[in-house]
């Protein structure tokens, strides 16, 4: 009677940690795609995020991931044409006019000031391994 009863808990057990399981998200998700499935119903269609990627060629064409859709400099993107990619944008022209799409929109990119190497006195330099005598 035991053992009956042991099987039959650890089977209750085993399936509610299945359902439980499958109502779990994917931890590999964007945090915005999350937001956006449960916002819309579920729905699991994906939202547009813009430039996803870019994939700079020097000695071919430039290609970038748009909400998706994987597109080269001179092709398609809905009814606009990739003018140019780089590093910091994606540039559009269509219809409607020149649209620039920012890889990193709330980032701007600033050069570093360049450090200037310091010169240290002969006296002060350390050697290493052994001196000639």
């Amino acid at each position: 009677m035991t053992l009956r009863l042991r099987l039959s808990l650890l089977l209750a057990i085993f399936l509610g940690a299945e359902s439980a399981l499958a109502q779990m998200s994917d931890p590999t998700r964007p945090a915005g795609a999350l937001m956006t499935q449960e916002a819309g119903g579920g729905s699991g269609a994906p939202a547009e995020s813009g430039v996803q990627t870019v994939i700079l060629r020097p000695a071919g064409k430039s290609a970038a991931v748009i909400n998706g859709q994987y597109v080269e400099v001179g092709g398609k993107l809905g009814d606009k044409q990739v003018l140019r990619i780089s590093e910091s944008e994606v540039v559009l022209i269509g219809e409607a006019g020149r649209e620039v799409i920012k890889v990193t929109p709330a980032i701007e990119k600033v050069p570093s000031r360049k450090k200037t190497p310091r010169k240290t006195p002969a006296a002060k330099r350390r050697t290493t391994g052994t001196t000639e005598k």
